[in-house]
């Protein structure tokens, strides 16, 4: 299973790289696998391994999710966190998928804990022209949204993610580490 690339771009500058294995395309979007002790690459050159549990922590299984249609990019976590990035349509050009975060964070933690975070980041990107005043309406109906989805447990949040994920973990892919010859931005 050849692996693709994930470039999470933040404005003005700078972006997060890392690997994944694409896992299949269904009416959800595509789906992608990073298994435990994979690397991410910020802009800066610094290595950190994907889906930490802590800063400086160990990294975790993680499977992705790139809708067909829609204004976010979502984690599951071997841990139970659900996490989303609210940004622009994922796109792949060649062998990388890449999408603008767009400041705010819906999750469901192992708990239940639904919210979402950074909204303060979302109104100083906004005040600054970073995010646009139709990004912004998006953003924030997107957000509101995924909420009500986890609160409901409506697909992919509900099973299908996780039993994506244990799916995953059993086919014992190895961690992906090499970045070949991406740019750092």
């Amino acid at each position: 299973m050849k692996p693709t690339y994930i470039r999470k771009r933040k404005r003005p500058s700078g972006s997060g790289l890392w690997s994944a294995y694409p896992l299949a395309t269904d009416e959800f979007g595509t789906w992608f696998y990073t298994p435990a002790h994979s690397h991410y690459r910020a802009d800066n050159g610094e290595i950190c391994e994907v889906a930490q549990l802590g800063p400086g922590g160990p990294g975790e299984h993680c499977v992705q999710l790139s809708p067909h249609d829609g204004w976010w990019f979502a984690y599951f976590r071997q841990s139970g966190l659900l996490h989303v990035d609210v940004s622009t349509q994922p796109t792949l050009i060649g062998s990388e998928w890449t999408f603008d975060d767009l400041e705010l964070d819906p999750f469901r933690k192992p708990d239940g804990t639904i919210g979402t975070e950074d909204w303060d980041e979302l109104a100083a990107a906004h005040a600054t022209g970073l995010i646009t005043d139709a990004e912004r309406k998006a953003t924030e109906n997107a957000a509101h949204t995924l909420e009500h989805h986890f609160e409901a447990a409506v697909e992919p949040f509900g099973r299908v993610g996780w039993d994506r994920l244990a799916a995953a973990i059993e086919l014992k892919l190895p961690p992906l580490t090499d970045f070949g010859d991406r740019p750092l931005d």
